[in-house]
């Protein structure tokens, strides 16, 4: 086998998001240690963004970078990878107060993996991260499962479109397992989900005004969607649609959580492209076990390498009473290439 050394996903760094998702994750398969969450990315974008009426305006949000790892015969895989975009502190009042998430994907299941468990744990992950946002204030959380012929929805692994078609219909009936746990928690209030081409909303509840969902719907197929994709004549000729978009009305929280995560910059993961570039480029694989365990050793190296890079120029920049050369001023971080 192949020599692991000390790159595990619990050497990255900790913060309250993480320890409460990797809390929930171990107790979703009575307790243990063989789950690790970390958030390895929380910048801040700003970005041209469509609005309601057909035109653009510049919005600002941050975008979370979520990885869950999986301790497998003495070192880690990763099962779970997810990118939230939150618009919480700053922008127009159609944005404000929402959470999108922009993606999650998972590799391939290794049969040394059980897929109970895994599911248990994303299940735990993802509910984690909705009552996370409901305690920071958010109002609205959206959910997309995009059509099949969408190939560049992931982040991991491109799969094959016989593959695609069965993981929208994973991904949908999934979503609407985590939302129902989320409800039964006392998170959310109310659920609304479409099919693309439906003509009429799908409320679960009658709480969830038509003029909410209208909106969270229009909003969440202008962002989410690229051009072309969820074609009418891909869908007619398969006498199905498959692009589904699901919105859900947060509670308020019993106990809000006033401050975020401290930001994590990070040219290896700020952005969902950034990674899936590097584990292209690096060539790393998923389909056994050794290359699993050797992708997460990589991805888990380069992110602490890239952390203490970061920590290194803010020390010097505490030093100087500069701003750090590895911080813009948007906060996304600018680390050079090669650190890792």
């Amino acid at each position: 086998g192949i020599h692991m050394g000390r790159h595990f996903g619990a050497d990255l760094a900790t913060n309250d998001l993480s320890d409460h998702l990797t809390s929930l994750a171990n107790a979703a398969v009575n307790g243990g240690d063989m789950f690790t969450v970390r958030v390895v990315s929380n910048t801040i974008i700003s970005a041209p963004t469509p609005t309601t009426t057909g035109g653009t305006e510049e919005v600002t949000f941050r975008v979370k970078s979520i990885l869950a790892f999986h301790r497998v015969a003495g070192a880690d895989v990763i099962i779970f990878g997810m990118y939230v975009h939150e618009y919480g502190e700053v922008g127009s009042s159609v944005y404000q107060g929402r959470v999108f998430i922009e993606c999650v994907d998972s590799p391939p299941l290794l049969h040394e993996t059980p897929g109970g468990e895994r599911q248990a744990a994303l299940t735990a992950i993802l509910t984690g991260y909705i009552q996370w946002s409901a305690s920071r204030g958010f109002s609205f959380l959206h959910l997309h499962a995009p059509p099949p012929q969408d190939g560049a929805k992931h982040i991991f692994v491109l799969r094959s479109l016989s593959v695609r078609l069965q993981s929208t219909v994973h991904l949908a009936c999934w979503f609407e397992k985590v939302l129902s746990s989320a409800r039964q928690g006392g998170y959310i209030a109310g659920t609304w989900s479409t099919w693309c081409g439906d003509d009429e909303d799908d409320s679960s509840d009658e709480s969830t005004h038509a003029d909410s969902s209208d909106l969270a719907s229009d909003i969440t197929r202008k962002a989410l969607t690229a051009p072309g994709v969820g074609s009418a004549k891909w869908q007619a000729k398969h006498g199905i649609f498959n692009e589904r978009y699901f919105m859900a009305k947060l509670n308020p929280p019993r106990l809000r959580i006033e401050q975020d995560i401290p930001l994590i910059p990070s040219r290896l993961a700020g952005r969902r492209a950034d990674l899936s570039r590097f584990i292209a480029n690096e060539r790393l694989q998923f389909g056994t076990l050794e290359h699993a365990q050797y992708t997460a050793m990589t991805i888990a190296r380069c992110l602490a390498l890239e952390s203490r890079y970061v920590q290194a120029q803010q020390q010097h920049q505490q030093q100087q009473h500069q701003q750090p050369p590895g911080t813009n001023p948007d906060g996304t971080g600018s680390v050079p290439p090669g650190v890792c």
